[in-house]
């Protein structure tokens, strides 16, 4: 079988053992990563209805009928007419016609609520199947990460050796473009359906609002300054961040550089498969508690990464998830000193079947994070 089709018998799995008669799969990454077909739901519906033992059923409108004929998985096409359309042509009706309102379904975590409002004849039960599956990576996926991997660390260098004291941060904007132009010489393209390219500079003390958007006319200073490079590149995900400085750092700035750093290493140490992701994340907390920065912390250690720039598992109090072998996540400590800035670096991990492998490779050490000097 092809790789695609390992997928939906894994989901089909996974249906049976809930005790379902169906899934229906209804979001744009989820239709890529059944099919490798790029679609954009909109307005429209569509679904793939996955049942035991049969060929996925592409619920569709009729004007995308003639484009998901082209899928490469056996399947079968129920057309409807149009989103709204006239009794007898709609979404609903289709679906009627495929499974009574008897059966018993499951939906995606991801479903609109408009959509989930849609179903109600049939009370669907929000599962999270599909979200399960996708954590753990194929060698096909691990390749596809190695390479944006790659891409991240030369996306957010390029922005950093642009980077000089008193410089705004619109000066580093150079760096996108430059990396854009790489990454279609070596891949031969940037598909925009299923990639994205952002680098920014959090110039501090800015860098201590993680969430806020850097502006153009934000100024680099003396202090920490994050860098961030997030991308999709062709379908699939990497990120690095690296907190830097222009100027020579402040006796209090390597503190807590190194405290952070420290944080990352202990975070590191604890990747393998079977560990739980609530006990990374806690020992991390704990560390950084008792160095004095509990009210210092805005968010978790980490997060999973794949077609995904966020997704399961998650590195942080409270979770549920276990690693595993394949999953991708990030290791991201970080301290945030309001009027100071913040501290934090992110790489993107492989957990291997011993331990874990770095996919991102910048250094972590304060000296080969100051420029400019």
């Amino acid at each position: 079988m092809s790789e695609h089709e390992n997928r939906f018998a894994a989901l089909e799995a996974k249906i049976s053992d809930a005790g379902l008669d169906a899934f229906l799969i209804s979001t744009k990454d989820s239709i890529f990563y059944f099919t490798n077909f790029r679609y954009e739901p909109f307005e429209r519906p569509f679904f793939i209805v996955v049942r035991p033992g049969t060929a996925p059923i592409f619920l569709t409108p009729r004007i995308e009928a003639e484009n998901m004929a082209t899928i490469a998985i056996p399947h079968e096409i129920i057309e409807y007419i149009d989103y709204p359309a006239p009794a007898g042509g709609t979404y609903l009706e289709a679906l009627h016609r495929i499974l009574p309102t008897a059966s018993q379904i499951g939906v995606e975590m991801s479903i609109t609520g408009e959509l989930l409002v849609g179903l109600e004849d049939w009370s669907p039960r929000v599962l999270p199947l599909v979200e399960q599956l996708r954590m753990i990576k194929s060698e096909t996926e691990i390749a596809a990460i190695r390479k944006a991997a790659k891409y991240s660390d030369l996306g957010l260098k390029l922005a950093m050796d642009i980077a000089r004291l008193g410089d705004q941060i619109s000066e580093t904007d150079r760096a996108n473009v430059m990396l854009r132009e790489e990454i279609v010489r070596e891949e031969g393209r940037l598909d925009p359906y299923i990639s994205s390219i952002w680098q920014g500079i959090w110039a501090a003390p800015y860098s201590a609002q993680p969430h806020r958007f850097p502006e153009p006319e934000d100024t680099l200073t003396e202090g920490p300054n994050v860098g961030l490079s997030f991308l999709r590149v062709n379908g699939y995900s990497a990120e690095t961040e690296r907190t830097f400085f222009v100027a020579p750092p402040r006796s209090e700035d390597v503190e807590v550089f190194n405290t952070m750093v420290e944080a990352g290493r202990i975070g590191f140490s604890q990747l393998r498969p079977g560990v739980s992701c609530h006990d990374i994340d806690h020992k991390v907390m704990e560390f950084l508690r008792s160095e004095g920065f509990g009210n210092n912390l805005l968010h978790r250690v980490g997060h999973g990464i794949g077609m995904g720039g966020h997704e399961g598992p998650w590195v942080a109090e409270g979770s549920d998830d276990v690693l595993q072998e394949n999953m991708v996540i990030s290791i991201e400590p970080g301290i945030y000193w309001r009027g100071q800035g913040g501290f934090r670096h992110s790489d993107t991990v492989l957990i291997s079947a011993d331990g874990y492998e770095l996919l991102t490779d910048m250094p972590h050490d304060i000296s080969s994070m100051t420029f400019g000097t």
